[in-house]
This record gives C-alpha cells, structure tokens and sequence, in this order.
C-alpha cells in the first residue's frame, strides 16, 4: 500500500505512514498477505476483540487494541529474527528456557517450537492484562505440558513487593516510573505485585541449568543482571546464552555487554534504529 492510500484511510502523521510502511514491508514473506491486510486495516481503522495471525506452525491471538506494537513485536521476533534463534543463539529438544517479558507469548511460543515442544518454557509476565491473551496463546498453540506462566516481576531483590506500571500499550508495561515518562505511554493502572530475583525465580522452579534467558523486561534489565551476577547465578554454568532488549539511554547496551563479558560470556550487540530506540545484546558460552 502506496503512501497515497495511506493518507486516504486516515493515517495523520507522516512517521505514522513511514511506520505502517515498514510494517508491511517487513511482513512480506513471513505473514500470509491476507493476514497482513488485515492487520494493516485494523491499525488503520481499529477492530473489535483480536485478530488469528499464523507464522508457520504458530498460531496467536492479536488483540485489536495492540496495534501495531504487538504487530511490530512479532515481526522483530519471527520475521526480522532480532534475537538470532537458530544462528547465534541455539536451542534443541529437552532445553530449559526463561522468558522474562513473555508479553503475548511470542518468543515463548517460538522457543517451545524451537525445542519441538520438549523441553520447559518459564514465561514470566507481570502484567495481568497481557497474561490473559500469553495464556490463550499457549493454549492454542497446545504447549500447556512446554510452558509455565509465572505472574511476578523479575526484579533486583531476593524477594519483594514492588509496584507495578501497567501502560497503554501492553508492551511498555514497567516497573521503572521514569520508563513510562521516557516512553511517553499512557499510564492505565498501578498495580503492587511480588518481584523475585533470578537466583529464586530458578530455584522456586527446580531448576538448576537455563539454555537460554531472555530478558525484554522494560528498563529493569540491569538491576536483575547486576543482582544475578551478585548471587552467582548469571555465569555460563548456570545460564548458557542470554539475550537482552534493552531501549537506550534508560538502560546503556554497552553496560550490559560489560557485565556479561565480566561474567565469562562472548558478546554482541545490534541497534535497532534510533527511531525504535531498542537494542539487543546477546551472550553465549
């Protein structure tokens, strides 16, 4: 869809239009045009309830009043492959993962698919909003017996009780207050839940070895790497690879990728655009 079009249904800003475009562009090859049209139309015009997207073997729910942040994070995460499953990062059969900011389940889904459902998925989602559509995700993409949904906030404390930021969009949701000033989001509702460090988010689960941990927990990065470090558990002989999303200047890539090389990991960094304001760091043993 030309720019001219664009214009015709209502799109008002020029980088809304320049967005949208990127967004269809990015789809092509990867989403069924059909399926693309669809949620192209809905960003553009809104819809009612949520829409069925299909990427291969998964299957999601998309709520409608997630567009387009929840159609931007499935492309970076099966169309675009930011975090580089299946290259640099590897999974296989039998792999213990920890999803810190499951969202929707999107990675969770392609990690349990990556590991042909065998295996264990830790999808650790504060939100109570965005946990309702993860579960209904799970389920249609039958992983109940892969995945387990963990509803607190990985954090920089053993244990404790911290408040919670629930934005409009989902995706921003935060435990950082100066994240939602910073991102400019809608503030919804503020929520007091438990937050647990890794060290005990891995031993409440039974678990000793993680193949992959996956963090996109929205400006809370640092503190639960720094705290990990800190409890002997973020070393290649406890968690194998690691990938963290992290949006600069509120979380500094280039402190994470010190830390991680501090602990015994080789690393690599990519920026997304100064226009996202995200980047991805990346550890393997």
């Amino acid at each position: 869809m030309g720019q001219e079009a664009l214009r015709e249904k209502g799109a008002a800003e020029p980088r809304d239009e320049e967005h949208l475009a990127w967004l269809v562009a990015s789809s092509r090859g990867c989403i069924e045009d059909e399926i693309v049209e669809q949620l192209l139309d809905a960003t553009i015009n809104g819809c009612k309830g949520e829409l069925e997207v299909k990427l291969g073997e998964a299957t999601f729910m998309v709520p409608c009043s997630q567009l387009p942040e929840a159609w931007a994070n499935l492309l970076h995460i099966y169309c675009i492959n930011d975090y580089q499953v299946g290259s640099l990062v590897r999974l296989e059969p039998g792999n213990t993962v920890v999803d810190g900011g499951a969202y929707l389940g999107f990675f969770t889904v392609r990690a349990a698919l990556a590991m042909q459902r065998d295996g264990l998925v830790i999808a650790v989602e504060p939100n109570p909003l965005a946990r309702r559509v993860l579960y209904r995700n799970l389920e249609l993409n039958m992983l109940e017996n892969v995945a387990r949904v963990d509803p607190r906030a990985l954090g920089g404390c053993g244990y404790c009780i911290r408040k919670i930021y629930v934005t409009e969009p989902w995706v921003n949701t935060t435990t950082q207050p100066r994240y939602v000033d910073m991102m400019g989001n809608e503030l919804v509702k503020t929520l007091s839940i438990p937050a647990i460090s890794l060290k005990k988010l891995l031993a409440d689960h039974s678990v000793g070895f993680v193949d992959l941990l996956k963090l996109d927990i929205e400006g809370a990065e640092w503190e639960v790497l720094e705290h990990a470090a800190e409890d002997g558990v973020l070393a290649p002989s406890t968690v194998r690879q690691i990938i963290v999303e992290v949006h600069p200047p509120f979380t500094d890539p280039a402190g994470i990728e010190a830390l991680l090389r501090d602990q015994g990991y080789r690393t690599t960094r990519r920026m997304l655009g100064a226009k996202w304001m995200q980047a991805i760091v990346i550890g393997v043993s």
